[in-house]
């Protein structure tokens, strides 16, 4: 039966004015056009609709009436429109909280997807974007396809790291590379499904890529296949890592999957690749609905290609935003390595050269400066701790919620199903950030001073960044009950609040379209701006460029989470006007903070983190940081402008003896892998010296259990996929996890010796490595039980965490420092530190 596509409008409706961003381009235009598909006569179809308020169709425009069929001779749908027409840009229009089948878009517009459809591509006239790339962007190709280069003769594929923040550009980057290496196959694999939308856009919409096809799931198989066969057509092919280890319902490995095996891939792009790092926190970044998604997304292993895998690939590229722990693991060497972070962009920005010429625009001009307003909440909040950490105060606690009636299966989302343990403090809380402070909240916020300061929504300063901000809080509880408190506010009640928490909410990239609709009926209904709520979702892969502001409502533990989801608020959102001005929609974009002492300690634990992919000291570091990202404190009524010195001494010495204890005992500061227990076992002498001390026995069973083990589960993962695996093989990875925790407990016992010798050496201004080996050898052997060479070797295989072992001694060291100048510096037999500390693989000058 024959299939009709058309689209119509209705002439009242041509004034309604609608605009939108494509690319770095703004577009406005007038009226509203329906696209839909019928199996009858086109006009009897308009009529049945249309025909009673507009008898015989009068003021009602047929624009367009053809055969819905593909060029192969299949029939199309209009949804299959409709997604093309959304994937320019063009906005549907919103009717009862769903999306319509009227757009905002131009005739020209629904032909080009039509021409789409029907071809099974993208749109040639889509492709709107003409950009060059900018100069970091040509020194990571430059440096990256130099090093394949040179090491193109190796046995194994050599592999390269771009270690970029957010917004550096990497999937048109990534394309950049392959165009200047000539390469025509490469497979993009994620672990956050979430991004696929970019790596999408900037392959069909930039011109540089005109002729090349993508792939991904939703590509019919038959025309995948096509692609891939044709040797001289370039391809991108995406897909997950829980997609190419997944099944299909008879439990066969899906037949696109065994596509992707047939290819020599010029190239495998490991993207979003930071490995283990939920050991760092990072499953703070997950909305508690979404567990089964952290499980996937954040493995605690390295990724080979070949042997995890099964892949054959001639290169390897890793991009990740927050690749410590690859980097100080001795992962990658120095030369397989490009670094480009927050710093290095603004100072870009800041010193856009002249030489470019006076009408050479700024590349860097859309991407937002950041600024941090902290509030010290006062001695009352520190009522409500949770276990005594960050100076006694727990932004979590604060904002605990509870179900109203446990014993109600009410749905989730029903209004006044959660409610806050303290709801006056939370409501205090609300007035706070209008600067309509109780008295209580004056004593606690100004300590008691009544001077004016600049809050959130009270300050002019942040109109422009606060009218469209996200709140991140605890769990699914703490945001549907700050939805319910907004909505009855009188103030707040005027904003568009969203809940992106909970299963409803959707999972990745689903939870998205909610947030943009929100924001699009701040403009429709003329609301005060829109406030998204969220524990989790939206906090990695996922971009809403309207994001202006972030509210830290609860108390995280990880810098890369912390700075993960404060730069989600610094995309760009700009266009460019038919001049070539750029007009910049949002500058600066701002973080507010209510928890001081546990935002900069992560601050100088983040700078700690950036010293130790460079050449800078910590407070250098620090101080590039901040010069970027300027911190503004307020207590005690006035407002300061914190510099690097003083992020550190609040950072350090707000470190209490109990906590500082409980760092000595961190399962960060060791690794404990496949990788680091393969290269302990091929030490047998090691072993042996090791399997003296009583802490130690069986370490070489261990160690050789968790391998073997390890290596049959990867094998059966890649067979089976990840929830694949059968009772036992489950049984035995929880073993597996279990020996793990074991041999990782055994070496922490040891490191908590390491703070007993540093405390009896004389020694403080030389690493703790070279003290050990060359300094106190014996007296390490004393308190530790280990000898030089043994520590040597442990070292040497990357057992150690160097990163978070500095971060460790140099906070020993602070708080040492702090104590004994707080109990009479001066006092006889008091030792002061000397011009330089020593951490544990570096020095750095005291003053930093």
């Amino acid at each position: 039966m024959e299939r009709r596509i058309y689209v119509y409008r209705i002439t009242n409706e041509n004034d309604i004015r609608w605009a939108r961003h494509v690319g770095s381009s703004r577009e406005i235009g007038y009226g509203l056009l329906k696209v839909g598909d019928t199996t009858q006569a086109v006009e009897a179809r308009v009529k049945q609709q249309l025909g009673t308020p507009y008898p015989d169709l009068k003021g009602v425009e047929i624009l367009l009436d053809e055969p819905a069929q593909r060029d192969d001779g299949t029939w199309f749908r209009d949804h299959d429109v409709h997604r093309m027409l959304k994937r320019r840009g063009v906005r549907a229009r919103r009717h009862a909280k769903r999306d319509s089948e009227k757009f905002e878009a131009t005739l020209d517009d629904v032909k080009a997807a039509l021409v789409a459809v029907r071809r099974r591509s993208k749109p040639s006239s889509f492709r709107t974007q003409d950009f060059g790339m900018r100069p970091e962007q040509e020194r990571a190709v430059a440096l990256t396809s130099g090093y394949f280069l040179t090491h193109a003769e190796g046995s194994r594929a050599p592999k390269f790291l771009w270690n970029a923040k957010m917004r550096f550009g990497k999937t048109f980057t990534t394309y950049q590379l392959a165009r200047e290496m000539g390469w025509k196959r490469v497979l993009v694999l994620t672990y956050k499904p979430a991004v696929q939308t970019a790596w999408k856009a900037d392959l069909l919409d930039h011109v540089d890529f005109d002729g090349w096809e993508f792939v991904d799931k939703d590509t019919p198989l038959k025309v995948a296949k096509a692609f891939a066969e044709e040797e001289d057509r370039p391809l991108v092919w995406f897909a997950s890592f829980q997609d190419l280890r997944g099944k299909d319902a008879d439990g066969a490995i899906k037949a696109r999957n065994k596509e992707i095996a047939y290819v020599e891939w010029d190239c495998i792009v490991l993207d979003e690749y930071h490995f283990g790092a939920w050991r760092d926190g990072a499953r703070e970044l997950y909305d508690p609905a979404d567990a089964s998604l952290a499980d996937d997304e954040e493995p605690d292993e390295p990724v080979e290609v070949a042997e995890d895998l099964g892949l054959d690939t001639n290169h390897v590229l890793y991009l990740s935003g927050t690749p410590f722990r690859a980097i100080t693991g001795g992962e990658f060497t120095e030369d397989q390595i490009f670094n480009w972070t927050y710093v290095d962009e603004q100072r870009e920005k800041e010193h856009w050269p002249a030489e470019h010429g006076p009408g050479t625009p700024n590349p860097y001009l859309d991407l937002p400066g950041m600024r941090m307003y902290a509030y010290e909440m006062g001695a009352g909040a520190t009522a409500w701790a949770e276990d005594g950490e960050f100076n006694g105060f727990s932004l979590t606690e604060y904002f605990r919620a509870h179900r109203a009636d446990p014993e109600t299966k009410v749905k989730q989302t029903a209004p006044g199903t959660y409610v806050f343990d303290d709801e006056t403090r939370v409501s205090e809380f609300l007035e706070m950030l209008r600067g309509k402070l109780t008295e209580q909240m004056k004593a606690q916020v100004l300590g008691g001073s009544a001077k004016k300061a600049p809050f959130p929504y009270e300050s002019p300063d942040f109109a422009d960044s606060i009218r469209h901000s996200v709140w991140y809080l605890a769990d699914v509880a703490a945001c549907f009950a700050m939805r319910d408190m907004l909505a009855e506010h009188s103030y707040f009640g005027a904003f568009e609040i969203v809940v992106a928490a909970g299963p409803g909410a959707g999972m990745g990239a689903a939870a998205k379209p909610p947030v943009e609709h929100a924001i699009a009926r701040v403009g429709d209904d003329h609301k005060s701006g829109s406030i998204t709520l969220s524990c989790g979702k939206l906090m990695t892969g996922v971009t809403i460029r309207e994001w202006g502001a972030i509210l830290m409502l609860r108390s995280l533990k990880s810098p890369e989470s912390y700075f993960q989801a404060a730069f989600r608020v610094q995309s760009p959102w700009s266009y460019r006007k038919a001049d070539g001005t750029v007009v910049v929609l949002k500058e600066p974009v701002l973080v507010f903070e209510f928890d001081p002492n546990r935002a900069l300690s992560l601050v100088a634990e983040y700078g700690l983190k950036l010293a130790s992919t460079g050449d800078t000291t910590p407070q250098q570091a620090i101080g590039d940081l901040m010069n970027y990202l300027p911190i503004f404190q307020f207590a005690g009524g006035a407002m300061l402008q914190l510099d690097a010195a003083d992020v550190l001494n609040i950072a350090t010495t707000g470190v209490g003896a109990s906590a500082l204890a409980r760092r000595w005992n961190d399962p960060l500061l060791v690794e404990v892998n496949t990788s680091t227990l393969d290269r302990l076992l091929a030490e047998p002498d090691l072993l042996e010296a090791l399997e003296q001390i009583e802490d130690f026995r069986n370490l070489a069973d261990l160690a050789q259990q968790v391998v073997t083990s390890e290596k049959k589960l990867k094998k059966a993962e890649r067979v089976k996929g990840k929830t694949g695996l059968d009772e036992s093989e489950k049984k035995k990875r929880k073993e597996s996890n279990s020996v793990k925790k074991q041999i990782r407990e055994k070496l922490q016992k040891f490191l908590s010796k390491i703070p007993v010798f540093m405390y009896v050496t004389d020694v403080r201004e030389e690493a703790l490595v070279h003290v050990i080996e060359s300094v106190d050898s014996e007296l390490f052997t004393r308190v530790t039980g280990l000898t030089v060479d043994d520590f040597r070797l442990l070292n040497s295989i990357g057992v150690f965490n160097a990163e978070h072992m500095n971060a460790a001694i140099f906070q020993f060291k602070a708080f040492e420092n702090a104590s004994l100048h707080y109990a009479d510096a001066d006092a006889e037999g008091v030792r002061e530190l000397s011009g330089k500390v020593g951490l544990f693989t570096t020095v750095v000058e005291v003053e930093n």
